[in-house]
C-alpha cells in the first residue's frame, strides 16, 4: 500500500461577480444603477490527493483555463475565473 503524501497541492479558484455599489441599491431591468466588479475570495477546485498519482498538475491547471476560456466567449465576461496551483495545499490562515 502507497503512503499517501502529507500535504498533496491544490487548485484554486476565484471569480469575477458583479457587485452592486448604489447606496440606495437601484436596479433597473437587472441593470444595477452603479457597479463594480470584484474577485471573490480562493476557494479549492480539486486537489491532487485524489486524483492519480501521475497527474500532472499543471496539465490539469491548462484543462481548467482552456475550459475557462471557453466559458467566457460563450457566456460573456461574466463566466471569467482565475486558477492557481498550490503545490503545498491550501495556506493556512490564522
Amino acid at each position: 500500500m502507497q503512503a499517501e503524501p502529507q500535504n498533496p497541492g491544490v487548485i484554486r479558484m476565484r471569480r469575477c461577480i458583479e457587485v452592486n455599489t448604489d447606496p440606495q441599491r437601484r436596479c433597473y431591468y437587472g441593470a444595477h444603477a452603479k457597479s463594480e466588479w470584484q474577485w471573490t475570495a480562493w476557494a479549492v477546485l480539486e486537489s491532487m490527493k485524489y486524483l492519480k498519482p501521475t497527474a500532472d498538475p499543471q496539465a490539469r491547471l491548462k484543462f481548467w483555463r482552456e475550459l475557462n476560456d471557453y466559458a467566457v466567449s460563450a457566456r460573456g465576461e461574466s463566466a471569467r475565473c482565475e486558477f492557481e496551483y498550490l503545490p503545498d495545499g491550501v495556506p493556512v490562515t490564522t
